[in-house]
C-alpha cells in the first residue's frame, strides 16, 4: 500500500473520531459533508487519487451499509454516485 493510501485511512480515522468529540453549537448538514468531501476529492492530484481510490471506496462503501437506515435519500443518492464515479 502506498504512503498516499496510509495517509487518507490515517486522515478518515482521526476526522472520524475529531467529528465523533468535537462538541458544536450548530451542527452542518451532512449534505454539506458529503459536497465538501467530493470538492476536495475532485481537487486531489490524479496519482493521490490512483492510490487512495480503493480506501475511498471502503469508506463510502461503509457509508452506505452501515448507515442506509438513517441516511436521506439524497445522501444516499449523492454517495452512490461518489462510489460509481471510482469504477470509471
Amino acid at each position: 500500500m502506498g504512503e498516499y493510501a496510509e495517509f487518507f485511512k490515517f486522515a478518515a480515522k482521526a476526522g472520524a473520531l475529531e467529528g465523533y468529540l468535537y462538541e458544536r453549537e450548530k451542527i452542518e448538514p451532512l449534505s454539506n459533508c458529503v459536497n465538501n468531501m467530493q470538492v476536495m476529492y475532485d481537487k486531489l492530484p490524479a496519482d493521490v487519487k490512483k492510490e487512495i481510490k480503493e480506501a475511498y471506496g471502503i469508506v463510502l462503501t461503509r457509508t452506505l451499509e452501515n448507515d442506509e437506515k438513517v441516511l436521506p435519500d439524497e445522501i444516499k443518492s449523492k454517495l452512490n454516485g461518489m462510489l460509481s464515479e471510482l469504477s470509471e
